[in-house]
C-alpha cells in the first residue's frame, strides 16, 4: 500500500472523479494552527444499544464502553442508513445513501469513481488506515491503507461467517510505529471489529435465567442460550475496546484524538438486522474528545451514518464537497447544537437468496413509516433458515415456531415477524419496538399520508425506484452517482 506523504503544499484542488460538482474538500487550516486531531473509530458488527450498559441494560457487562460514555457524549438517536454490513459501511465512508453510491444489497459494490473518506482526508494531510474487517468494495473507491489486524482462529471454537476478532496488539504496534515515524501527520484509524456477529462466543459469564428477554423475542431455552452467547461476545469485544483505549493513552494519542465507538447495524436477531425497524437501524454511538466534547453528556439529536464522512472532513479542517447526502454534525458533537435532522431515511434491499424482504422507511422523532416492496413475501433470513449453528439461527427460530403452536403471544409475534403489509406506521415513543402497526387506524390517516409523501419524494431524489432485492441495476451501474434532488432533512 502507498504511504501518505506529508502536507498538501502546492497541491491545490484535485479533480473529482465521477461526482461531477463534488470538489475535493478545501484546506481551511491556517499556518500556525494547532495540529489537527487524530480520528479513531471502532466499528463493531451487529451491536444494538439495548445491549450496552450505559444505554440502560443492567445485566450486560460493558465497562469500557460505559467508561467512554462517562468521558464523552452518548448519542441516543444515531441511525444506520441500511441494516446490513456492506451498504451500511459504504454509506459511512462515502456520505452517500445506497441508491447513490451503488451498494444497495449486502455484499454489493459501490460504483467506480465514487469518492470516499480516505480520498478526502488524504487531501487534508491525513494518514488513513482501515484495520481488520472491511466489507466494502472496490478498493479503488475505498483507498485506505489496509492493515491486517485479525486474531488467529481458535481451534476450540472455529468461527463460521466471521473472523475471530480485532488483534489489539497489532493495533498497538501500528500506533507505536505511527508515533515514531509519522509524528507530524494526523492519523485517521478505522478499527473493524468482527464481534458480535455470529458465530458468538460460548457463554461463560452470564446466568441465562437472569437475562431480560426483549419484546421481539420468544422466550425459550434456546433463546436464552443464544442470548447469553450474544452477551458474552459483546463483553469480550468490550475488553478489546479497553485495550485500544489503553494503547491510545500509552502511546500519547489520548488528548488530541476524537475516539468513537459505534456499530454497523443492530443485532442478528429477528426483527433487527435486515429490517428498517429501530432494532435494525439504531446503533450505539459514543464520542470522546478531551477538551472538546463534554464528558457525561447525552445527545438526542437525530443523526444518520450518512453524516459521518462530512463530519470527519469538518473535524479535520476541511469543507465537505457539494453533492453529498450527508452533512457535518460537528456542532452537535461539540455541544453547540442540540438538534440536527428532522427525519431519518433508510433502505434495506437484500442479501443474496435470503433476507429478500426489501423495505424503505422514513422516521421523525415520533413516527416511523415503512414501505414494504414485496409484501407478498414471507420474511426469510439467515436466522430462519440456516441450520447447524448451536443456540442460534434456525436452532432458535424453530423453537419459536413450535411454541407459537400453543402460545397465542408467541404466535402473534412470529406472525408479525414473518408477514408484513405494504405499509406500516408506528408511534416509536409508545411502541419503541414497532410491534403494533397503526397504518390502518383512521386517526392516523393524515399522518400516514404525510410520511408516505415524504418517503416518496426522498426516493425520487435518490433515483431509488425500488430495485429488486440483492442489489439490482443500481448496484451494478458504474460511474457517476445519480444527481440528488434537494430534499429536506
Amino acid at each position: 500500500m502507498s504511504k501518505m506523504g506529508a502536507g498538501l503544499a502546492r497541491r491545490g484542488f484535485l479533480k473529482t472523479l465521477g461526482l461531477g460538482a463534488m470538489a475535493m474538500p478545501r484546506m481551511l487550516r491556517a499556518a500556525g494552527k494547532d495540529k489537527p486531531p487524530n480520528i479513531v473509530m471502532f466499528i463493531s458488527d451487529d451491536h444494538g444499544p439495548d445491549f450496552v450498559g450505559c444505554y440502560g441494560n443492567k445485566t450486560i457487562r460493558t465497562p469500557n464502553i460505559d467508561a467512554l460514555a462517562r468521558q464523552g457524549t452518548r448519542f441516543d438517536m444515531m441511525f444506520a442508513a441500511s441494516p446490513t454490513c456492506a451498504p451500511s459501511r459504504s454509506v459511512i465512508y462515502t456520505g452517500l445513501y445506497p441508491a447513490r453510491n451503488g451498494a444497495m444489497g449486502n455484499h454489493t459494490s459501490c460504483r467506480a469513481g465514487i469518492k470516499s473518506l480516505p480520498t478526502y482526508l488524504k487531501a487534508l494531510g491525513y494518514r488513513v488506515v482501515l484495520a481488520n474487517k472491511t466489507h466494502i468494495r472496490p478498493r479503488k473507491v475505498f483507498d485506505f491503507e489496509y492493515v491486517k489486524a485479525t486474531l488467529p482462529r481458535d481451534p476450540k471454537q472455529p468461527r463460521r461467517y466471521r473472523a475471530e476478532g480485532l488483534d489489539t496488539k497489532a493495533v498497538d504496534r501500528l500506533l507505536s510505529s505511527h508515533a515514531r515515524q509519522h509524528a507530524d501527520q494526523p492519523l485517521c484509524l478505522i478499527l473493524g471489529e468482527n464481534s458480535p456477529h455470529v458465530i458468538w462466543e460460548r457463554n461463560k459469564t452470564y446466568d441465562r435465567s437472569e437475562l431480560p428477554i426483549p419484546p421481539y423475542m420468544v422466550d425459550t431455552a434456546k433463546t436464552r442460550a443464544g442470548l447469553a452467547n450474544y452477551y458474552q461476545d459483546i463483553t469480550t469485544m468490550d475488553k478489546r475496546i479497553g485495550e485500544v483505549t489503553a494503547s491510545l493513552k500509552a502511546r500519547g494519542y489520548e488528548d488530541n484524538t476524537l475516539f468513537i465507538y459505534t456499530s454497523d447495524q443492530g443485532p442478528e436477531w429477528p426483527h433487527c438486522k435486515w429490517t428498517v425497524y429501530d432494532t435494525g437501524l439504531r446503533v450505539p454511538f459514543i464520542a470522546r474528545w478531551p477538551g472538546k466534547i463534554k464528558p457525561g453528556a447525552v445527545c438526542d439529536a437525530m443523526v444518520s451514518f450518512v453524516d459521518v464522512t462530512p463530519t470527519f472532513i469538518d473535524v479535520a479542517g476541511g469543507k465537505a464537497p457539494e453533492g453529498l447526502d450527508g452533512r457535518s454534525f460537528k456542532d452537535v458533537l461539540l455541544g453547540k447544537a442540540k438538534t440536527f435532522r428532522r427525519r431519518i431515511f433508510a433502505t434495506h434491499t437484500g442479501d443474496g437468496s435470503m433476507n429478500v424482504f426489501p423495505q424503505r422507511c422514513v422516521r421523525d422523532k415520533q413516527y416511523k413509516y415503512v414501505l414494504n416492496l414485496r409484501p407478498q413475501n414471507t420474511w426469510t433470513t439467515h436466522f430462519t433458515k440456516v441450520k447447524g449453528i448451536p443456540d442460534s439461527h434456525a436452532d432458535v427460530w424453530d423453537t419459536w415456531v413450535a411454541k407459537a403452536k400453543t402460545d397465542p403471544k408467541a404466535a402473534r409475534l412470529v406472525d408479525v415477524i414473518q408477514h408484513h403489509p405494504a405499509e406500516e406506521l408506528y408511534d416509536t415513543q409508545a411502541d419503541p419496538y414497532e410491534l403494533n402497526n397503526l397504518a390502518d387506524k383512521p386517526a392516523m390517516k393524515e399522518n400516514l399520508q404525510k410520511m408516505r409523501t415524504s418517503l416518496k419524494e426522498w426516493m425520487a431524489s435518490q433515483g431509488d425506484k425500488g430495485v429488486r432485492a440483492g442489489g439490482g441495476k443500481a448496484a451494478r451501474d458504474k460511474g457517476r452517482a445519480p444527481k440528488r434532488k434537494k430534499e429536506k432533512s
